[in-house]
C-alpha cells in the first residue's frame, strides 16, 4: 500500500530547492479564511438574536424589584396598597400619595412622585434606598408638588442611592438621619425645582462622591453635627436664585473637593462652631450672588483662587488660637470687581481679615485685585477696648522689654519664590482697612532681596490717615539656613523706609476712596461684628505701644529683629499640606 505523506523541509532531497509561499501569502490567506468565517459567525448570531427578539417580550430596563415596608415586588408586575398609599408600575415608577410606613428599597432605577403628606421611617437602617442592580445601575428620582411634602426619617442614611440622585419639583422633602449621612449620593446629586429640601445628619447633610449640582429657586437646608454640611467630593455648584444654608458644629460647614461656584442670584450661608465655614480644595466663584460664612480659624478657605465678581461677601472668623483669616487662598490670587460688596473680620493673635500667599516657585498667588468695589477688611488681636495690643510691655522695674504680641493686618499678601512678587491693586474702589498691626501690607520674601512686594492705587486717593501714602519697607534676616530679605510696601505716613511692621508711620486704619468722593470723618465706627466670637483679653502696656516707633528709629536692629520676626510668623498663617478628607 502506498502511503503518503506531507513533505517537509528536513524531508527535501539534497540539492532540491524547497519553495515555500511567501510570508505576505500567508498572510493574505489567514485575512481572507479570517474574514469568511467571520462573516458565518456574525450572520448566525444576528439570526439567533432576531429569532430570540421575536420569541421574547419586551422588557425595559427598570427597577428588578422593589421592597417596601419589608415587602419584596419584582419586576414585570404592578404592585400597591389597598389603601393607594404607594403604587408601583413593575418598572420605573413608583407613586407616594398619603404614604406612612417601613423603608423602600430598590435595585436599579426608581422615579418616586408624591403627593399629600408622605412618611417613610426606619429604626434600624436607610429610609430610602436603591442599589445597582444586574441590568442597571442605580438611580434614584424624587419629585413632588408644591403642596406635597416627603419626611423621611432612619437611623441610617435617611436617601441614599448607589448612583445618581436627582431632586426636582416643587415639594418639600426633609430627609433625617439620627447616625448617618441625611442624602448620600455615591455618584451626582442634584437639587432643581422651586421647593425646599431640609437634610439633617448626625454625619453629613447633604454629601455626593461625584459633583454636587443646587439649581433651586426655594431653600435648602443641610446640618450636620461631625462631619459637613454640604460635602462634595468633586465640584459644588450652586445657582437658581434660592438660598442654601449649611451649618456644621464640629466640621466645615461647605466643603469641595474641587471648585466651588455660586451664581444666578443664590443666597448661601455657612456657619461652623468649630472649623472653616467654607473650603475649596479647588477654587472659589461668586457671581451675581451673596455669600455669608462665619467659621472658627477659617471663614473662607479656597487653595486655587477666590473671585467675587458684582458679589455680596460677608465672612467672620475668630479664634483663640494664634492663626485666623477670613478670606483666605494660598495657591492664587483674590479678585473682587464689577460693584461686590466685601466684609471681612478677622480676630486672633495672628490674624488677616482679607489674605493671599505663595510659597511655591513658578506658581500663580500672593496677589489681591480690587476693581470698582467697596471692600471693608478689619483684623483684631482681641477685644481690649483700645487701639489694638502693645508690642512691647513694661517689666516690674519699668524697663520696656521687647515681646511679640501678635500680627494682625487688614489686607495682606506675601510671596515667596512665586512667579511675581505680592502685590495690592486697587482701583477705582472705596477700601477701609483696619489691623492692630497694619492697615495694608505686601512683602515679598527672597533670598537676594530682589523680590519687593508692591501697593498700587489707581483712581482713588488715600483718605485715612491724613496725610496718608505708600511707604517702603525693608528687613533683612539672618537664618540657620542663609539670609532671607523681606520688601514690601505698606500705608503710613513719612518718608523714611521703616524696618519694621510696628513703627509708628505705618497705619493701623486706612481709607481709601475715588478721587471724586467727599472725604469721609476720620471716626472709627464700631467694627465689632454682632455675634463674634472673642477671645481673652490681652493685658498690654500702653507705655510699651508709644515706645515702638522710637526704637525703630534709633536703629536698634535687635528690637527690628524681633518685630520682623513677628511678621514672618504671620506669613506663615494656615500652613500646612491638603489634609485627606475624613470620608475617602
Amino acid at each position: 500500500m502506498a502511503t503518503f505523506t506531507t513533505p517537509t523541509k528536513h524531508d527535501r532531497p539534497v540539492g532540491t530547492r524547497f519553495a515555500e509561499p511567501r510570508p505576505r501569502h500567508h498572510a493574505v490567506l489567514a485575512r481572507g479564511s479570517w474574514r469568511r468565517v467571520t462573516r458565518r459567525i456574525v450572520c448566525g448570531l444576528a439570526c439567533a438574536l432576531t429569532v430570540s427578539s421575536l420569541l421574547m417580550p419586551s422588557i425595559s430596563l427598570a427597577a428588578e424589584w422593589v421592597d417596601v415596608g419589608g415587602t419584596q415586588y419584582n419586576a414585570g408586575s404592578a404592585a400597591g396598597d389597598d389603601a393607594g398609599t404607594w403604587s408601583w408600575d413593575g418598572a420605573d415608577d413608583m407613586k407616594l400619595n398619603g404614604y406612612d410606613g417601613g423603608a423602600i428599597q430598590a435595585e436599579g432605577k426608581l422615579n418616586v412622585s408624591y403627593s399629600g403628606n408622605n412618611t417613610v421611617t426606619n429604626e434600624n437602617g436607610r429610609g430610602i434606598l436603591v442599589m445597582d442592580g444586574n441590568t442597571e445601575n442605580a438611580e434614584l428620582n424624587i419629585q413632588g408638588d408644591a403642596s406635597s411634602t416627603l419626611n423621611v426619617t432612619s437611623s441610617s442614611d435617611a436617601i441614599m442611592s448607589n448612583g445618581d440622585i436627582n431632586i426636582d419639583g416643587a415639594g418639600t422633602v426633609n430627609a433625617t438621619s439620627t447616625e448617618r449621612d441625611a442624602i448620600d449620593a455615591k455618584g451626582d446629586l442634584t437639587i432643581k425645582g422651586s421647593g425646599n429640601i431640609n437634610a439633617t445628619g448626625d454625619s453629613d447633610g447633604i454629601r455626593a462622591d461625584g459633583n454636587i449640582t443646587i439649581d433651586n429657586s426655594g431653600t435648602v437646608t443641610a446640618k450636620a453635627t461631625e462631619d459637613q454640611g454640604i460635602d462634595a467630593k468633586e465640584n459644588l455648584t450652586i445657582k437658581g436664585g434660592g438660598t442654601v444654608e449649611a451649618s456644621s458644629i464640629e466640621d466645615v460647614a461647605i466643603w469641595a473637593g474641587g471648585n466651588i461656584d455660586i451664581s444666578g442670584g443664590s443666597q448661601v450661608k455657612a456657619n461652623s462652631k468649630e472649623d472653616y465655614a467654607v473650603k475649596a480644595i479647588g477654587g472659589l466663584t461668586v457671581t451675581n450672588a451673596s455669600l455669608n460664612a462665619h467659621g472658627v480659624g477659617y471663614g473662607v478657605y479656597a487653595y486655587k483662587g477666590i473671585t467675587l465678581d458684582h458679589a455680596t461677601v460677608t465672612v467672620r472668623a475668630a479664634a483663640e488660637r494664634d492663626d485666623v483669616s477670613a478670606l483666605f487662598t494660598d495657591e492664587d490670587d483674590i479678585v473682587i470687581k464689577n460693584g461686590s460688596i466685601v466684609d471681612a473680620f478677622a480676630e486672633g493673635e495672628f490674624s488677616t481679615a482679607i489674605s493671599t500667599r505663595n510659597y511655591n516657585p513658578n506658581e500663580a498667588g500672593g496677589h489681591i485685585y480690587i476693581s470698582d468695589s467697596v471692600v471693608k477688611a478689619i483684623a483684631r488681636y482681641a477685644e481690649i477696648g483700645g487701639d489694638g495690643p502693645a508690642c512691647y510691655s513694661g517689666d516690674q522695674d519699668g524697663e520696656i522689654t521687647p515681646e511679640r504680641r501678635g500680627v494682625n493686618i487688614g489686607i495682606f499678601a506675601q510671596t515667596s519664590e512665586g512667579i511675581m512678587p505680592a502685590t495690592i491693586s486697587i482701583v477705582r474702589s472705596t477700601v477701609t482697612a483696619e489691623g492692630d498691626t497694619a492697615a495694608i501690607f505686601a512683602l515679598a520674601m527672597s533670598a537676594d532681596g530682589k523680590a519687593i512686594g508692591t501697593i498700587e492705587i489707581e483712581g482713588a486717593s488715600i483718605l485715612t490717615p491724613e496725610g496718608g501714602k505708600v511707604i517702603d519697607y525693608r528687613h533683612k534676616e539672618e537664618l540657620s539656613d542663609g539670609t532671607v530679605y523681606e520688601a514690601g510696601q505698606t500705608i503710613g505716613t513719612g518718608d523714611a523706609v521703616i524696618d519694621s511692621p510696628y513703627d509708628d508711620a505705618v497705619a493701623k486704619r486706612a481709607v481709601i476712596a475715588p478721587s471724586e468722593e467727599t472725604k469721609p470723618e476720620d471716626s472709627k465706627p464700631d467694627s465689632k461684628p454682632e455675634g463674634t466670637k472673642t477671645t481673652k483679653t490681652v493685658a498690654t502696656a500702653t507705655v510699651g505701644a508709644k515706645t515702638v516707633g522710637k526704637l525703630a528709629a534709633t536703629g536698634d536692629t535687635s528690637s527690628a529683629a524681633i518685630v520682623a520676626t513677628a511678621l514672618a510668623g504671620a506669613a506663615a498663617i494656615a500652613a500646612g499640606a491638603v489634609a485627606s478628607h475624613k470620608r475617602s
